[in-house]
């Protein structure tokens, strides 16, 4: 009997990127094909509900949103302080100026209110933030950015002598939750990097956890990936893996989907990916 001809190759997802394309990551970082666009930025077809990365799968950005707020105050006090006072001191006021930016842009990306996040130009500023600086979505980013805000709010209310007090707990309340974001997203990157490494030791292929006919893998068959690959089925919890799947994926929101390529480009040699 003739053999059987070879089944066909899986078709691509329309907003799949190819592989001569990851090279180009950031080019795909600003949101899937096929969606919302406003402003020259694609929304994607999820983007609706308005929440990229650390802000879709936890309740880390309620503290994230509370020391945006602590910035923003304090810009907003120390400005209305030194206009108040009369004070002609133009590289003070910059410098409120800047942290009255940084505060506005860690609203606008960590704003828990529903209403908010969905209104377009808050979506699109999201967008750009995560296609041109992607390690604020993410823990040792999120977290580094916080200590830089801490000690610029140290500086503002502690070092010019215009409220010790609030600039104390301002600045430790800072300064702890930036330290334990790091510490969150070392520990996450550490346990990835592990699967990683050990799959790359065996000398598998992405191919091999992706079922014939399909293009990707969901959070669970990402969860059974990393079961098989390590023996441990609580290395990641569903939050967890959801967080992986983000670091993983091209676009702000991967819909539960990791596809091949995705797959690969993690794969491949190269330094540790940070979450």
């Amino acid at each position: 009997a003739p053999a059987p001809a070879p089944e066909p190759p899986a078709a691509r997802r329309p907003d799949d990127p190819g592989p001569a394309a990851m090279a180009l990551r950031g080019d795909f970082q600003g949101g899937a094909s096929g969606g919302q666009t406003h402003m020259g930025v694609s929304l994607g077809a999820s983007g609706l509900d308005g929440n990229i990365a650390i802000e879709k799968y936890m309740k880390w950005h309620w503290g994230f949103f509370g020391g945006a707020v602590l910035v923003t105050a304090t810009a907003v006090g120390t400005q209305i302080h030194w206009i108040s006072h009369f004070t002609f001191a133009p590289a003070t006021f910059l410098f409120e100026i800047f942290l009255l930016l940084f505060g506005i842009l860690m609203l606008v990306l960590d704003t828990p209110v529903p209403h908010v996040q969905n209104h377009p130009h808050v979506m699109a500023t999201r967008f750009h933030i995560y296609k041109f600086a992607l390690f604020m979505t993410r823990f040792t980013g999120r977290g580094i950015m916080y200590l830089f805000l801490a000690s610029l709010v140290f500086g503002a209310l502690w070092d010019t002598g215009i409220n010790w007090f609030l600039g104390a707990v301002s600045t430790i309340y800072l300064v702890i939750l930036g330290v334990l974001a790091i510490g969150k997203g070392c520990i996450m990157s550490n346990k990835l990097n592990q699967v990683r490494d050990t799959i790359q030791g065996a000398g598998h292929a992405a191919e091999r956890y992706v079922p014939s006919g399909q293009t990707g893998l969901s959070i669970d068959q990402l969860k059974l990936m990393v079961e098989s690959a390590t023996n441990k089925p609580d290395l990641f919890n569903k939050d967890e893996l959801a967080y992986v799947m983000n670091a993983l994926s091209f676009k702000p929101n991967n819909e539960g989907h990791i596809s091949l390529d995705e797959l690969k480009f993690w794969l491949a040699p190269g330094p540790p990916m940070l979450i």
